[in-house]
């Protein structure tokens, strides 16, 4: 497992302060490929970033008090304003040398199958922990966008915006088989402190990662 506490980063903007966090991001192939969705980047790589992973391994304790971190600048490859999704690369012609597992489908598991989450759910908020979480596919849909059909899941978890990003896992067949959108929530058109009320209870949505292969 540890080996997603390096393919899993947090993707970020360079500003006058340091680095506001964006999201989170993950690589899909070793000559410095990565994911996220689109909207976690806003359609622009002017001082976007990757942080250089902070742990080793997941039992490691995660220092709140050292905000210090390395970034290596990406930039955008492709946009998928359909699918919502963005793929990044290294500049530089970086490359990242580890084992990366290969992209599946939302087809290849099933409703009540577990799944591994694998993402940064408070970076938004200032706070950069890598967590594992794992649930249940709860629900496969088609959401249709323009006309075209989208192989979706739904998560029986909550999310965080930070998790917009998160590699999504089945370890039954060592595959990535989607990426992490955001909450699966109605907007109630009324928000208490910040917070829609619709989403205290809310599921989590996902894209099937073979769209991500058709990017590469």
């Amino acid at each position: 497992m540890d080996i997603f506490s390096q393919l899993t980063v947090v993707v970020g903007r360079l500003n006058p302060d340091g680095v506001s966090m964006l999201g989170t991001a993950f690589f899909v192939r070793n000559d410095g490929y990565l994911v996220t969705p689109r909207h976690v980047i806003n359609n622009t790589d002017k001082g976007l970033v990757i942080l250089v992973p902070h742990v080793r391994g997941f039992n490691e304790y995660q220092d709140l008090s050292d905000t210090s971190c390395s970034f290596v600048e990406v930039e955008i490859v492709e946009i998928d304003p359909i699918r919502d999704l963005a793929t990044l690369k290294l500049k530089g012609n970086g490359v990242f040398n580890l084992p990366i597992p290969s992209l599946g489908s939302i087809d290849d598991v099933d409703v009540g199958d577990t799944v591994q989450i694998f993402g940064y759910p408070h970076c938004t908020e200032g706070r950069r922990v890598l967590t594992y979480q794992s649930t249940v596919i709860g629900a496969k849909f088609l959401l249709s966008t323009n006309s075209v059909k989208i192989k979706q899941a739904v998560l029986n978890i909550q999310s965080r915006p930070g998790q917009s990003g998160s590699l999504i896992f089945s370890q039954k067949l060592n595959k990535i088989i989607g990426i992490l959108l955001g909450t699966y929530a109605p907007s109630s058109g009324i928000y208490l402190n910040g917070i829609n009320p619709a989403e205290l209870n809310q599921t989590t949505q996902i894209i099937s990662a073979e769209y991500i292969k058709d990017m590469l």
